[in-house]
């Protein structure tokens, strides 16, 4: 075998696992996911699906993966077998995850194996956790529609009070046509 195709496939590795170590510093939120009886059709929509919600999926070798967790203070309880994806999460930390976790009630075909949250290793259980959170979007709305509430009671009140008035002055006028004048 060519001496310069071995170097150039070595570095092609050594730009993978930069690359992902470089990703998995910037990103919110990531996962490792087995994908392992998902269809050529299936991980396309599993991608758009996730690149739609602000993250981005690639598959990598488990020795490539490993490589890049351990650039950023990561070590894995236990060796990574079997077809490994990387979600990356860059946009919200949720959202890419829920969309995964939808896929996999679906078809049962996808699995986490680990999450990772502020460059630190979660169980399965943590990263359960984290998916159980309402999305980014979600509590922005809810916030909003808090600060909204008093606000529209507030305009009610004042609505109610303006209302109430303009009758008893109404009232007051017709008992006044009432009543005769001497």
């Amino acid at each position: 075998m060519d001496n310069t195709k071995i170097s150039d496939n070595k570095q092609a590795k050594m730009d993978q696992v930069t690359k992902l170590t470089e990703d998995l510093k910037a990103t919110k939120s990531a996962a490792l996911l087995q994908y392992q009886g998902l269809g050529a059709n299936d991980i396309n929509t599993l991608r758009a699906s996730v690149r739609n919600s602000g993250g981005h999926i690639d598959v990598i070798k488990n020795t490539l993966i490993t490589l890049a967790l351990k650039n950023i203070g990561i070590d894995l309880p236990e060796k990574l077998v079997g077809p490994t994806a990387v979600v990356l999460c860059d946009s919200d930390e949720v959202a890419p995850l829920k969309d995964i976790a939808k896929v996999n009630q679906e078809k049962e075909k996808t699995e986490f194996k680990y999450g990772i949250y502020q460059q630190k290793l979660l169980s399965l259980d943590e990263l359960n956790q984290l998916i159980s959170l309402p999305s980014l979007t979600h509590l922005i709305a809810n916030f909003i529609a808090g600060l909204n509430n008093p606000l529209y009671r507030l305009a009610y009140a004042l609505k109610f009070n303006q209302t109430k008035f303009a009758l008893v002055l109404k009232a007051m006028a017709d008992k006044q046509e009432d009543t005769p004048q001497a």
